[in-house]
């Protein structure tokens, strides 16, 4: 993990990549107990979009080719690890990204989502392992309750919020 967080930032040095932030299980694994994952999830705001660009992630496979990282599925294999990079694909993602905590994993600086935004990308989406991570989240994290209000109010996601936490009890 080390050395792919390491090419992660490399992408940062290079300009092909803005900033980044950490999501996903992987994201969550900094805060809680971990649910079942094998990836990294790395949302990003990317330097160099075209406006209707069909293939916003091309610079990235392209390092990755010149690299010799192999891409399989949706996943880049860096250094061991299948990363998934996702663009920043609405406002809440992309305020994910803006603000992520800065931290240190294996040394390495890099950035994961605050527990608040995670959760929140996990009831947009709602996915079952999302559901099942976000009810870890409610349970086990003393998350900021007001930022998170903030966050579903402004992403109008509050009703959704609502008629989960009353599908918990």
């Amino acid at each position: 993990m080390k050395k792919t967080l390491e090419k992660i930032n490399n992408l940062v040095d290079l300009g092909i990549i803005r900033n980044y932030a950490i999501g996903g299980g992987m994201g969550q694994f900094y805060y809680i107990e971990p649910t079942v994952t094998y990836d990294l999830d790395v949302m990003v705001h990317l330097n160099r979009v075209r406006e209707n660009d069909l293939d916003p992630l091309r610079e990235i496979y392209e390092w990755a080719k010149i690299n010799n990282y192999k891409d399989e599925n949706e996943y880049i294999i860096i250094e061991g690890m299948p990363v998934q990079f996702l663009p920043a694909f609405n406002n809440l993602v992309s305020g994910a990204i803006d603000n992520a905590n800065k931290v240190k994993i294996f040394g390495i600086e890099t950035f994961v989502m605050k527990p608040e935004y995670l959760m929140a990308i996990m009831l947009k989406t709602g996915r079952n392992k999302d559901k099942t991570r976000l009810a870890s989240f409610l349970e086990e994290y003393n998350y900021d309750k007001k930022f998170f209000e903030v966050i579903l109010k402004s992403h109008n996601l509050k009703k959704e919020f609502d008629a989960f936490k009353a599908k918990l009890k």
